[in-house]
């Protein structure tokens, strides 16, 4: 009994029920949004697409997703989150069902843009809403746990596609896997009916009232501005960089494709360890202590990686690089939560996801046409120098982000 007890106890600081939901929820979400790229193959010779064809569907779905994220955080402040959280996984939901009834490249592209418009309804929502639940000390482990589901989602989704795809096709990928998120609305709607908080997020309207909020505003842009830039510059470098390991694996290293897309699903993994530990470091250490930490070592641990010969050693270093990415969302997250007011949470969140999603969407043809003049492997080693650089900048102004 003891041990049971002490288990349930260690259930409840990491959020509870509440968290689990979300987790489930969020896997739900991205089981379905990282389904497109691992099908493509498939996609294409199904539907008998050139390869431009097939660079619009993913455009048309990651660009949207960016931009989606911007309207998608003020509504969540604008009206209740959990309806803005419904709406956006019925869209989601609907959308990767349709995807899988198809009949011919337009449909789909159509589909596309529709999903990545409702993409932009999740995330920012949904944090605020689980922010709501915790106290300062308890948010960091709980948004770790959330993360948790995006991560298994991500990782999941390719495995699970494809195993269906083997055995009925890849329509039935689409539409067996759209499930999950479509069983999860009635239980928003149900359980949060009420949410706490709910009435600090929508303020009196006086002029007065809006006085008192913009100089709050100004206050809280000044409070948060050096790390939520530090933030978002250190997720373009980072996520546009683990988009082209795989490729950068082949091309280097001269190991096989397939080997290479197996790697990155065991880099991916590290992601699941860096976002609980950096729950955990968050509400133990200090956020700024924790988000400084992942902002310093990200650029060493990417530098690391273009020097080292191909070994367990630098698989470890791939995996250390996945850990810090996720480390640093679990930690910047519920930095944000404890800094800014209810009723701006999810547009901050919008602008943040947005600024991340949307910037990577354009830096990845950036980088890649740079590869196209000189090569992946003198790209990433001046990728790893400004990496260095941007670590040392985090390195001088951690102090001045603390004050």
């Amino acid at each position: 009994m003891p041990y049971f007890s002490k288990l349930k106890a260690t259930f409840q600081q990491w959020g509870g029920g509440t968290a689990t939901f979300f987790t489930y929820t969020h896997f739900s979400h991205d089981l379905t949004t990282g389904l497109l790229p691992a099908l493509l193959p498939l996609i294409k010779d199904g539907l008998g697409l050139s390869y431009l064809q097939s660079g619009f569907l993913l455009s048309a779905l990651n660009v949207t997703s960016g931009l989606s994220q911007f309207p998608g955080g003020w509504l969540g402040d604008r009206f209740k989150r959990q309806v803005v959280i419904s709406i956006g996984l019925a869209g989601i939901g609907l959308s990767t069902l349709s995807v899988g009834l198809s009949p011919g490249y337009y449909f789909m592209l159509a589909v596309l843009i529709i999903m990545g418009i409702f993409a932009g309804a999740y995330h920012p929502s949904s944090a605020s809403v689980l922010s709501s639940y915790f106290q300062a000390e308890k948010r960091g482990k709980a948004i770790a746990f959330h993360m948790v589901g995006g991560s298994l989602g991500f990782a999941l989704g390719p495995i699970l596609g494809g195993a269906i795809a083997e055995l009925t096709g890849w329509r039935f990928s689409f539409i067996l896997l759209s499930l999950p998120s479509l069983i999860a609305i009635p239980f928003i709607l149900k359980k949060f009916a009420h949410i706490p908080e709910e009435k600090e997020s929508k303020p009196s309207t006086s002029n007065a009232s809006r006085a008192r909020r913009s100089t709050e505003i100004l206050g809280i842009i000044r409070t948060i501005a050096i790390i939520f830039i530090l933030a978002v510059l250190t997720q373009l470098i980072g996520g546009s960089v683990i988009s082209f390991i795989p490729i950068y694996l082949v091309d280097k290293h001269g190991v096989t494709a397939t080997y290479a897309a197996m790697l990155i699903g065991i880099i991916r993994t590290g992601g699941i360890a860096g976002s609980l530990f950096g729950g955990w470091l968050s509400d133990r250490w200090g956020r700024t202590n924790a988000i400084f930490l992942t902002f310093i070592a990200t650029g060493p641990v990417i530098y690391l990686f273009t020097i080292l010969p191909f070994n367990a050693a630098i698989i470890f270093v791939f995996i250390l690089f996945s850990f810090l990415l996720y480390m640093r969302q679990a930690t910047v997250q519920p930095y944000l939560l404890d800094r800014v007011p209810p009723y701006l949470r999810a547009t901050v969140f919008g602008i943040y996801f947005g600024l991340g999603m949307e910037g990577i969407s354009i830096i990845q043809p950036i980088f890649g046409h740079f590869m196209d003049l000189y090569g992946i492997v003198k790209v990433f080693d001046v990728v790893a120098l400004i990496s260095i650089g941007l670590s040392l900048l985090s390195l001088v102004l951690m102090r001045k982000a603390r004050t």
